[in-house]
């Protein structure tokens, strides 16, 4: 039996449903899941999707919110001194 899904891949479970353009968006989204993503805490690459939006290290076992399906680092906090801050004059 020859393999079916060569060219869509992990939206074969699709066949010829929903689109070309959704099957494109699903399976990009599935190949940007399979990256493996660094732990801001720890620094090691153990950090895992737990559920929609949040990601867990297997290490440290802190859990972080993000995206739905793709782990983006919170943004560094800076801080400033009172009077360097942007709103005062």
């Amino acid at each position: 039996m020859s393999k079916r899904t060569k060219k869509v891949g992990p939206a074969g479970w699709m066949g010829p449903r929903y689109g070309l353009r959704i099957r494109r968006r699903v399976i990009d989204i599935d190949r940007a899941r399979e990256k493996p993503a660094a732990c801001p805490r720890c620094s090691t690459v153990t950090l895992h999707r737990v559920a929609s939006g949040v990601f867990e290290c297997s290490r440290c076992r802190t859990r972080y919110a993000s995206n739905a399906y793709v782990f983006q680092a919170p943004p560094p906090i800076t801080r400033t001194e009172k009077g360097e801050a942007a709103g005062n004059a």
